[in-house]
């Protein structure tokens, strides 16, 4: 009797360990490995430079707002910036047709919106009916369509999606990842009916209402101060303990109005990182690690670059009638040798040393080091010569025919142009300052003009009407990210954007060189394609490039999981498995100390899960010893 009850005791014990494996690990819920496993609760504050726009992850089209809603929304497919690979998010799976034509996306089951609501095929189908809809603006519709026609997509069941596409589109799974997001059918359909969409989810939307799958949502929004994001308490991942993610209760993201501001902010103990320190504070913030208790990062060479080109549009204004540039001038800008020259007369040593303070490296073509494998190491480098520089002017016979200093062509016209950059970007007029000098070294009557942004883009983009401009692209490792610029019918080709038929050949050469990229599935060619794109622009030098700044990131040392990168958000990109160090409640600033807290659901609920496993078991053996010893 006594071995029988014993029997029933331990498969009683069984029974309820096997019920606290499950509730530990709950059915539905991706379990993330290799991270350390962190405990809930804490918050991390980083700066914003201004406001967001809005809320709305189909219609956002600036960081402001990106950089917070890429919290709250999802798309199918995700990415690892670190091992440069696409990985699954809302689809578990998907596999294509021999042909590559087309592709089952398989849905997580059991993923929820942020108000319960489960998530289906249904979402998926209609994110792609508003992304498609020519009256909504949405800067990733491009990315959807192979020769100007769009995919195909049909729902095969509640978590099975198929998108046809009609020719082969060998970037395909990256445009997914790139330009689709999925927004709640239920939330949003009655307004998009109604021709409201665009209005929805705006910065006025009540936090209620803005629901999404990712692994937070908004808790409020003070215009110029602050927007503070709280822990989804249905997000789908979980660590390899059972604790559901994310581990952090709150983002806040504190609104500031400059760079300047910016560093103040982290200085005081206001934010907890900073992605935007200027490379040339460097010794400034690493000084005062240990005072502020934070270290700075060296996460590598920027994505991002420093350009100047000359304007190449050999359009004309349909108001005037009037060419938008001067035909001698348009002789100067169109010649290759005048642009290696300008190219070779780049003083980047300087720029490095006196704008960056050495921690930026030189760059030649459009690419960064940072693009991994995409970037070629092997292309025509034009490098600071000014000997090289006046060779080229002479033999294509600009010479100082006045002997006043400054070249004429041919036709006697004085080779002098304006440059224009940003007002405002002390790195940039410090840069100009350096180039506008070394033209002038080289017989070219260079002259930097600064203005706001606002007026730059209307000239670059709108009225063609300026000469040469120094300016930048944030870059990105996603060769797709570049179609628009290096494609010549692009609308950001800065030289000479919107070309109705390639103007040069070499131009025609890159056009079909993007076109063999989009028509192969095989990325091994994918990157010799770009890696020839790259040799073609080293040669042609359409634009001359200067350096890569180095990136560096202050991140308060009581973060756990923390892995800092150049592209993008270069701290938050994995926040959902980011947490609060134990022990580091006792190093926060005065100012972290006013900012805190009280407990919040989630730690609430990493601690009642807790609570609740321990009672099981207790409960279970509490049986097992009552049953064992009853009858002795």
């Amino acid at each position: 009797m006594k071995k029988r009850i014993a029997y029933f005791g331990l498969m009683t014990l069984l029974a309820l360990l096997s019920a606290v494996t499950a509730f530990s690990q709950e059915e539905g819920l991706y379990t993330v490995t290799g991270i350390e496993i962190g405990k809930p609760g804490g918050r991390i504050v980083v700066a914003s430079l201004g406001d967001p726009k809005t809320f709305n992850p189909i219609t956002a089209n600036e960081t402001s707002s990106t950089d917070v809603i890429n919290n709250i929304f999802e798309g199918l497919i995700t990415y690892d910036p670190i091992k440069q690979e696409l990985l699954p998010a809302l689809a578990e799976s998907w596999e294509h047709s021999d042909d590559f034509l087309t592709w089952t996306f398989h849905l997580r089951k059991g993923v929820k919106w942020n108000d319960g609501a489960p998530l289906t095929a249904d979402d998926v189908l209609f994110s792609f009916q508003v992304i498609y809809d020519d009256k909504i603006i949405n800067p990733g519709k491009d990315f959807l369509s192979v020769k100007g026609e769009r995919f195909e997509i049909t729902k095969v069941d509640d978590h099975t999606i198929q998108i046809k596409t009609p020719h082969l589109y060998g970037p395909f799974e990256r445009a997914i990842m790139t330009a689709v997001q999925i927004i709640p059918k239920h939330k949003l359909e009655t307004a998009y009916n109604e021709g409201r969409f665009s209005e929805m989810f705006g910065i006025d939307t009540a936090p209620k209402d803005l629901v999404g799958t990712g692994p937070f949502m908004l808790k409020s929004y003070l215009s110029g101060e602050r927007v503070i994001l709280e822990r989804n308490p249905h997000y789908w991942k979980q660590d390899e303990e059972g604790q559901r993610l994310p581990y952090l209760d709150e983002i806040v993201f504190e609104n500031v109005p400059d760079l300047d501001a910016m560093d103040i902010a982290f200085e005081a103990g206001r934010t907890d990182a900073h992605e935007n320190m200027q490379p040339s504070k460097y010794k400034r913030f690493k000084d005062g690690e240990e005072e502020g208790n934070y270290t700075v990062y060296d996460a590598g060479i920027a994505l991002g670059d420093s350009h100047l080109w000359f304007n190449q549009n050999r359009g004309t204004n349909p108001e005037t009638g009037e060419p938008y540039v001067k035909p001698h001038e348009l002789k100067w800008y169109t010649n290759a040798s005048f642009r290696k020259a300008v190219s070779h007369s780049i003083n980047r040593p300087a720029i490095i040393r006196n704008v960056y303070r050495g921690r930026a490296e030189p760059i030649y073509g459009p690419l960064s080091p940072a693009m991994g494998k995409w970037y070629n190491p092997d292309i025509p480098k034009f490098e600071y010569d000014l000997e090289a520089a006046k060779g080229l002017l002479e033999e294509i016979e600009y010479i100082d025919r006045d002997g006043d200093g400054i070249r004429e062509d041919p036709e006697g016209n004085k080779i002098s142009f304006s440059i224009i950059t940003n007002r405002g970007n002390n790195i940039r007029e410090d840069t100009g300052l350096i180039i506008e000098q070394s033209l002038k070294e080289i017989g070219l009557d260079a002259r930097l003009q600064t203005v706001d942004f606002n007026t730059l883009v209307t000239s670059i983009a709108d009225s063609f009407d300026y000469q040469a401009c120094l300016l930048g692209l944030t870059g990105s490792d996603n060769p797709l990210s570049g179609l628009n610029v290096y494609r010549s019918s692009g609308r950001t080709h800065q030289w000479y954007p919107n070309q109705p038929e390639p103007a040069t050949e070499w131009e025609a050469q890159v056009d079909q060189l993007i076109e063999d990229f989009l028509a192969t599935p095989d990325e091994e060619k994918q990157v010799e394609v770009w890696h020839e794109i790259q040799r073609i622009y080293g040669e042609n030098q359409p634009m001359s490039w200067t350096v890569n700044a180095k990136v560096y990131i202050p991140v308060r040392n009581k973060f756990g999981n923390l892995k800092p990168i150049v592209m993008r958000p270069r701290v938050l990109w994995n926040v959902d498995e980011i947490f609060v160090k134990e022990g580091a409640a006792a190093q926060a600033t005065p100012a972290e100390v006013a900012q805190a807290t009280g407990t919040t659901e989630g730690a609430e609920e990493g601690s009642n899960s807790l609570s609740i496993i321990l009672i099981i078991v207790v409960a279970a053996a509490a049986i097992f010893f009552f049953l064992g010893t009853k009858k002795r």
